[in-house]
């Protein structure tokens, strides 16, 4: 490999490779080192658009590709004689994902500067070369091209458009063509190796069982190979609270959200298989989902229920006790360790339900919870008053 100096030296564009036949003294380039320089010709080099509104001049572009389709067809023996030769000290799997990475970067460059399909089908031929030899380092969890992906997308919409036609239930067949568009190159994310993989045999997949194939079938398969993806997440939430809101009665959605939490943990999913690595698979999130919705459903009903408590007069525990005097009772119980509930205002809510006084056979939970904190002078004089008729009584038992 040679070095053909700086970017603004390139004006008629060589390959960076040199191959055994072509004299040369200079120092040699790393394949590393020349895709890192490809790169930076193609992203910053000439960053000025022409007239026309393309990024080099019809001669300079046709150069540029040439070379560059020159040096990407020498890169799989340059890189394989790299590894056989041991001449550089490096680590393997970061610089196989150095070399992907570069490649990946070219192509996006090639793709949406030049549009130039030739290079990029040569650049999609030796990462399908890195991942096939360089199995071990190569990272399937790094983005696809865009190449690649809007090749995958113009594949896969004929099969999609087919299978939306086949089952009744369209959204859920545009759960798997959200998967594709999702994380699209037009958002920060793309589709990786991996995603792409699944993708690609789940759809293989469904094509040899379309002769049966049906709403419940398509759902089920979805679930076995845990398709993780957000969208169907939320189509099955989506589901789950069409039914939710058929259902009037707080409690009678929790039994039924019981019922959903017991078949989703029942289902099986197929071992190590995942749409997104990065998130829980979907028997977690949905059961994580019900969790939490069973919850929020339980605390409704349990506010619902406090505010509707009401008892007959008649089973209420009648005193001829005034409010304030019965606030100072309850507080020297708590005070004496007696009535040990954590919180005050919940425990005087339910004494205020539960008692009677004198006058009222309804207490204002306000009026109590005012006396109980800050008592007056004469309440705290007449229960002395009671206190000491206590101690005579209790002689008396």
């Amino acid at each position: 490999m040679k070095s053909n100096g700086t970017t603004t030296s390139l004006i008629k564009y060589q390959p960076l490779f040199i191959t055994s036949c072509e004299p040369f003294s200079g120092p040699k380039l790393s394949v590393q080192q020349a895709l890192a320089k490809w790169y930076a010709i193609l992203n910053n080099g000439l960053d000025i658009p022409m007239t026309d509104g393309s990024m080099f001049a019809s001669l300079q572009e046709e150069d540029l590709c040439n070379s560059l389709k020159s040096d990407i067809e020498l890169l799989p023996a340059l890189l394989t004689e790299e590894f056989i030769s041991c001449v550089m000290v490096f680590d393997k799997k970061q610089y196989i994902s150095l070399i992907q990475a570069l490649l990946t970067n070219i192509s996006d460059e090639v793709f949406s500067r030049l549009n130039n399909n030739t290079v990029c089908t040569g650049i999609e031929n030796t990462l399908n070369f890195l991942q096939n030899f360089f199995y071990q380092y190569f990272d399937i969890h790094y983005r696809l091209t865009k190449f690649r992906l809007f090749q995958f997308i113009d594949n896969s919409k004929m099969k999609l458009d087919y299978l939306q036609l086949k089952i009744c239930d369209r959204k859920l067949v545009q759960v798997l063509q959200d998967a594709i568009s999702e994380q699209s190159v037009f958002g920060q994310f793309s589709i990786t190796w991996h995603q792409l993989m699944y993708l690609q045999n789940s759809i293989h997949e469904i094509e040899t069982q379309l002769a049966s194939l049906t709403a419940n079938i398509f759902r089920e398969f979805l679930y076995y190979y845990n398709f993780n993806s957000a969208c169907f997440i939320e189509y099955e939430v989506e589901l789950l609270r069409t039914e939710l809101q058929n259902i009037p009665r707080c409690a009678d959605r929790v039994t039924f959200l019981q019922d959903m939490l017991v078949i989703a943990a029942q289902r099986k999913l197929k071992s190590g298989t995942s749409f997104d690595s990065n998130q829980p698979s979907v028997k977690r999130q949905l059961i994580e989902w019900i969790n939490a919705e069973m919850k929020r459903l339980e605390l409704i009903d349990k506010n619902a229920t406090n505010s509707d408590f009401q008892i007959n007069p008649e089973n209420k525990i009648q005193t001829t006790l005034s409010v304030a005097k019965l606030a100072v009772l309850i507080r020297l119980l708590v005070v004496d360790k007696i009535i040990i509930n954590p919180t005050i205002a919940p425990m005087l809510k339910t004494v205020s339900k539960l008692f009677t006084t004198l006058q009222k056979d309804d207490i204002s939970f306000g009026s109590l919870e005012t006396k109980y904190h800050a008592p007056d002078k004469a309440t705290l004089n007449m229960m002395k008053e009671i206190m000491q008729k206590w101690v005579g009584i209790l002689g008396k038992i």
